[in-house]
């Protein structure tokens, strides 16, 4: 690989692996002890003072969870401050904070904004009641409603929200209601997840018992094309699979999240706190999911164990390509030679040609992009050019 790529600038993740209620469909890392908050907390500050504050220079924090509004303000506050005193970061500092509407009010919005928080992504999920009802949140359809109010009242001038769908019997016209719910509030960026079953989950113990059926793969696609046709003709940039964003398709003024862009576009991340992740390209490590067992090895000074992997040359380029063609920015190729020293079309050039006769990539432009109906068959896409 070339040593004269210059490396983007990175993004720190924060674990919070609290929640009020685990819902059924979530395979993220998270426990309902609260009493558990303080040891966490005084040990999430012991593994960000421990940590090497070396390159890069970082310009994105992305609290996640977990419910990280489970927080108070001043605890948000005081975590922002150690990293901005430990790691060299970047003065446009995007700050995310995932937040549940059920653990959100007026008060502690207006605390999250004045802690440094600039960036709000809210869990709404759905707007209507029946669907809450079925995904096992918290959180009512009038929370939702008042929970993007009150962010906009706090003063958050970028406001993300998350939808699912896929949810059996789930039409379309149905689907799309949810959707104008969401846009009736003009959010700067939306991300729509199909719901899937995560093996260990209560919900894939449901369909193992007969209890659950998920919708067929036909109805998911159509509702996956309805979404991005819908967003799309609404002004959104389809940047991601399941993500939409205010802002141009050059991504000048885009509102995309800066912080899980890093993850798609392959560039250096640390994580803190239990089952958080990291990434130093080459190497990647992990810490473990047990926030008992995070808080005891942090006590003892010893860095909770996960697991560590340095990626060979060959798992890189795949890795790149994996998540590069989530992308509606593809793959530069001019970048990948300089990455890894080997020209793109040399090693996937014939099956790249005959996945563009059949509408699922494009080669213009020096790169190598999914259309939507090629983000609809990723699977298929990146199986054929990685033989994987």
């Amino acid at each position: 690989m070339s040593e004269a790529r210059v490396a983007p600038n990175g993004g720190l993740y924060i674990h919070i692996p609290f929640c009020v209620h685990k819902c059924a469909y979530c395979d993220f890392y998270s426990v309902s002890d609260l009493n558990l908050k303080p040891a966490f907390l005084k040990a999430l500050s012991a593994e960000i003072a421990a940590a090497e504050a070396g390159p890069p220079l970082f310009d994105t924090i992305y609290f996640g969870g977990g419910t990280p509004s489970i927080l108070d303000p001043a605890e948000v506050e005081r975590i922002i401050d150690q990293l901005k005193s430990k790691f060299r970061l970047a003065g446009a500092l995007e700050v995310t904070l995932e937040a549940n509407p059920g653990t959100v009010d007026a008060d502690n919005l207006k605390g999250f904004r004045s802690a440094g928080v600039n960036r709000l992504n809210l869990g709404i999920q759905s707007f209507r009641e029946e669907n809450l009802r079925r995904l096992g949140r918290i959180h009512s359809a009038g929370q939702a409603h008042d929970a993007v109010a009150a962010a906009h009242r706090a003063g958050f001038a970028n406001v993300g929200l998350d939808l699912i769908y896929g949810l059996p019997g789930q039409t379309v016209s149905a689907w799309t209601m949810d959707i104008e719910s969401a846009l009736a509030y003009d959010p700067e960026h939306l991300a729509c997840y199909m719901l899937s079953v995560e093996p260990g989950t209560p919900l894939a113990e449901e369909q193992r018992l007969g209890r659950f059926r998920p919708a067929p793969d036909e109805d998911t696609a159509g509702l996956f094309m309805a979404t991005s046709e819908l967003l799309t003709g609404c002004g959104y940039h389809h940047y991601e699979i399941s993500n939409f964003a205010r802002g141009a398709a050059s991504g000048g003024d885009s509102r995309a999240s800066r912080h899980n862009s890093k993850y798609w576009a392959y560039a250096p991340y640390l994580g803190f706190g239990p089952a958080a992740h990291s990434f130093q390209p080459p190497r990647r490590f992990w810490n473990h999911r047990d926030v008992r067992g995070y808080i005891a090895e942090i006590a003892a000074g010893r860095r909770p164990p996960g697991g560590t992997e340095t990626l060979t040359v060959d798992q890189h380029m795949l890795e790149v390509v994996m998540l590069g063609l989530r992308t509606s920015a593809g793959i530069d190729r001019a970048d990948f030679k300089v990455r890894f020293g080997r020209d793109f079309r040399d090693l996937y050039g014939a099956v790249a040609d005959e996945l563009a006769a059949r509408g699922l990539l494009t080669l213009d432009n020096g790169r190598c992009a999914p259309t939507r109906q090629g983000m609809l068959f990723l699977n298929t896409v990146v199986a054929a050019l990685t033989g994987n």
